[in-house]
């Protein structure tokens, strides 16, 4: 697309030098830049992206964006933007054609579910023959292209150039988390979604929000562009939205809602409820286990409704789907007792994922605990975690979780006032070890037959990053080689 005509549909309020430049993509990062491309410089935390100008432009970028005046060779167009990153998300769905538009865009947002339920989204419609995108914290994915994701949310190109490739693979569907730093950092600024599902709200990522009146706020922001909305009524801040508004669909397990799942029945092998909707009732067995996985799962099947797709079709796939990596993912090696890999990282997700352990372990079974918490975060979440952790668990394992720059035995110390100083002193129930790996080793050393081990926090993530290096580590890895071979 010509510079000259794509800026002039959006508020870039003075542009200079070769407005006849074909732009062909675009990027705030330098170092994804390729010929034919326009830099977004944007005013970062610490250095501003013109200083990167030189660099893109021996890489080939014809035309820069700024928040700031540059000076720029005359061959290179230039537009003055005032809304940056909003302006930047605005500017890509042009350029790529309005994606958003040809897809049945399904937003999830909230503290925990998002991975699942967008996972569990794109299983469902896959497996009823409709092509589904996916854009999350795992991966990003487009037809039968997948890619590791690096964020939650990627930044607005980055976010459009996927439902692009959705649209070219004949996808129908996009099912996409939308993290509370997206909404507030406009990554997707401009995007009109079908359905916006709000899972719940808990604390986190307070670091950024400062508290949760402002968290949920942000969390508010998708609802402004979406079709329509479908808010969890079992979440103390989705019946706060259903009151404001009883226009807003509803789903829950506990309520009476326009979706509901009744006489849920757990197991350690199935799941199974009666699924009421406007459209009719069936009785549902999914092969995911827990109660919240029963909540994610009446969410994707009630924002699939909600985007006007058949259930009927579409009931026939959960008996195949496998659920979100790293989401109560059950790790086998023959072992005589149960290990979960999770990726419960809040204290109420730990307080949910330890109800879950409580009612799958075996009689006379004890629930082993393993849990860190993360570097160069929310500080207040720490005790409260340990908090969560002391009230179910029979056995703790406390580690680390990617402590980044932080000492990793400061962190520990921090989340260590949330036990009760008897479980501190409790040398069989207490054990703490900054390592993680040995740590996991360590408590799979400790289980016995019956026992159940969760693992929290770590989830699909292939590392542990410390000191700004992300060195390979996954707990699923670290239970195989643990394990391997004893069984």
């Amino acid at each position: 697309m010509r510079f000259r005509d794509w800026i002039q549909q959006e508020e870039v309020t003075r542009w200079t030098g070769n407005l006849d430049a074909e732009v062909v993509d675009l990027s705030c990062d330098s170092r994804e830049v390729k010929p034919g491309w326009a830099f977004v410089a944007l005013s970062g935390e610490k250095i501003h992206g013109g200083d990167f100008i030189p660099q893109v432009l021996k890489l080939g970028a014809v035309a820069v964006l700024s928040d700031r005046t540059e000076i720029l060779p005359p061959e290179i167009a230039f537009g003055a933007m005032e809304d940056g990153r909003f302006t930047m998300g605005r500017l890509s769905k042009i350029l790529h054609g309005s994606p958003d538009e040809h897809l049945a865009l399904l937003g999830i947002t909230g503290t925990n579910g998002k991975t699942t339920t967008t996972t569990i989204i794109r299983q469902l419609l896959q497996g009823a023959g409709i092509g589904c995108g996916l854009i999350g914290t795992v991966m990003n994915a487009a037809g039968e292209v997948e890619e590791e994701a690096i964020r939650t949310t990627p930044e607005s190109p980055a976010f459009y150039r996927w439902l692009r490739r959705s649209v070219e693979a004949g996808d129908l569907a996009s099912a996409v988390e939308v993290s509370s730093h997206a909404l507030m950092l406009g990554r997707v600024a401009g995007a009109r979604f079908k359905v916006a599902v709000f899972t719940n709200l808990t604390q986190d990522h307070l670091d950024f929000h400062g508290d949760m009146e402002s968290y949920f706020a942000a969390k508010c922001r998708l609802f402004k562009q979406s079709e329509r909305i479908l808010v969890n009524l079992d979440d103390s801040y989705g019946q706060q939205l259903a009151l404001d508004n009883p226009a807003h669909a509803t789903y829950g397990m506990d309520r009476k809602a326009s979706y509901s799942a009744r006489n849920l029945e757990l197991s350690s092998t199935f799941t199974r409820f009666v699924l009421h909707t406007p459209q009719g009732t069936w009785p549902i067995e999914s092969p995911l286990l827990g109660r919240f996985n029963a909540s994610n799962l009446l969410a994707a099947l009630a924002a699939i409704a909600e985007a006007g797709f058949d259930l009927v079709e579409i009931l026939l796939a959960i008996p195949k789907i496998i659920g979100a990596p790293g989401r109560v993912e059950r790790v086998d090696c023959g072992q005589p007792f149960g290990v979960l890999v999770d990726y419960a990282h809040t204290p109420d997700a730990l307080e949910k994922l330890l109800e879950e352990g409580r009612r799958m372990l075996r009689p006379g079974g004890r629930l082993h605990v393993l849990f860190g918490c993360g570097g160069d975060r929310d500080r207040t979440k720490r005790p409260l975690m340990a908090t969560a952790v002391a009230s179910g668990a029979d056995v703790i394992w406390h580690t680390s979780d990617n402590p980044r720059g932080e000492d990793p035995e400061l962190i520990l110390d921090d989340a260590a006032r949330g036990f009760p100083e008897a479980i501190r002193g409790d040398g069989d129930r207490y054990h703490r070890n900054a390592d993680r790996a040995e740590s996991v080793g360590q408590a799979l050393a400790h289980c016995r037959p019956g026992d159940l081990l969760l693992l929290a926090g770590k989830g699909h993530e292939p590392y542990q990053e410390i000191h700004g290096v992300k060195h390979p580590y996954s707990d699923r890895s670290a239970v195989e080689n643990a394990l391997r071979g004893k069984y």
